[in-house]
C-alpha cells in the first residue's frame, strides 16, 4: 500500500464473515458472554467502535453501563410487539443509513410500566 493512501475497512462485511463468526447474521448476544475482550481496539468484536487512537472514547464506560441500563428497562417495563405483529413476522434485515447500519423496517415495541410511578421516584 503506497504511503499516505487512505484505507477504508468494510466493517459490515467483517462483522458478518462466516470464517470468524458462527451464524454471523443471527442475533446471538450470548456469543460475547465469556469473551476476554479488552478495549484497546485489537479485537474484531469491537471493530464497529473504531480502533487505536481513533476508537470511541466512551466504549469502556458504555460497556459498564449497558448492563445497568438494559436491566433497568427490562425490570421496569413489560415489552410486547404492537397488536397483530408476531415475532416470526419481524423483518430483521438492515440497510446502510448515514454511514451506519440501521433496520430496514424500524423495530417497534410497546413498553408498559410494571410498577406504579411512585416506585421510580428518586
Amino acid at each position: 500500500i503506497p504511503k499516505h493512501t487512505t484505507v477504508l475497512l468494510n466493517v459490515w462485511a467483517m462483522g458478518r464473515d462466516p470464517a470468524i463468526w458462527k451464524e454471523a447474521s443471527k442475533f446471538m448476544p450470548e456469543r460475547f458472554v465469556d469473551s476476554a475482550v479488552d478495549f484497546r481496539g485489537q479485537h474484531l468484536e469491537l471493530m464497529p467502535f473504531g480502533a487505536g487512537r481513533r476508537m470511541c472514547v466512551g466504549l469502556p464506560l458504555a460497556s459498564r453501563m449497558i448492563h445497568l441500563m438494559l436491566g433497568s428497562l427490562l425490570h421496569s417495563f413489560d415489552w410486547a410487539p404492537p397488536d397483530g405483529i408476531r415475532p416470526e413476522l419481524l423483518d430483521m434485515n438492515d440497510k446502510l443509513g448515514a454511514g451506519t447500519l440501521e433496520k430496514a423496517v424500524p423495530l417497534q415495541a410497546i413498553a408498559t410500566p410494571r410498577l406504579p410511578p411512585h416506585v421510580y421516584v428518586c
